[in-house]
């Protein structure tokens, strides 16, 4: 083999693209879950407040909390504090006590969806759906250059 650095590039080429593919993929799933809110919704802060539990048969969903308006009174400020289970709870783990950024109905504050997670804890990554298509966009068009710079 007389030129081995064509097939490493490649090989290496071949890696980021599949890399690049599979974060895609989860970042549109991730992404899926966000349209079950049916609107734009309006960004708030929370927590998580009781994570997934088992009660018998039963499973129950995490719960976040976080503050919106009431009900009766939409144009008021964010001071009721709602504690829901989020629409999009499977899409990745919640952890009791996790800060999360949230989208909810202005309709209903009751609807909720997580927009990504804030773990501040070391070497745990947070959810991002939006960073995690930038980075698979990144990383899918690294390897075609790779790819098409080997040839070149």
């Amino acid at each position: 083999m007389d030129q081995p650095w064509l097939t490493i590039t490649l090989v290496m080429a071949a890696g980021a693209l599949a890399l690049g593919v599979a974060t895609l993929r989860g970042a549109l799933t991730q992404r899926r879950a966000l349209h079950r809110l049916g609107v734009r919704g309006v960004r708030t802060r929370g927590e998580v407040a009781r994570g997934a539990r088992r009660e018998g048969p039963t499973v129950h969903p995490p719960q976040v909390r976080y503050q919106a308006p009431p009900l009766n009174n939409l144009g008021a400020p964010p001071v009721q504090t709602y504690r829901r289970a989020p629409l999009n709870h499977e899409s990745h783990p919640l952890h009791v006590g996790i800060p999360v950024v949230l989208r909810y109905d202005p309709r209903d504050p009751r609807r909720v969806v997580v927009v990504h997670t804030e773990d501040g804890r070391p070497g745990k990554v947070s959810y991002s759906a939006t960073a995690n298509t930038a980075w698979g966009v990144f990383f899918v068009l690294f390897g075609v250059a790779m790819a098409v710079a080997a040839f070149l």
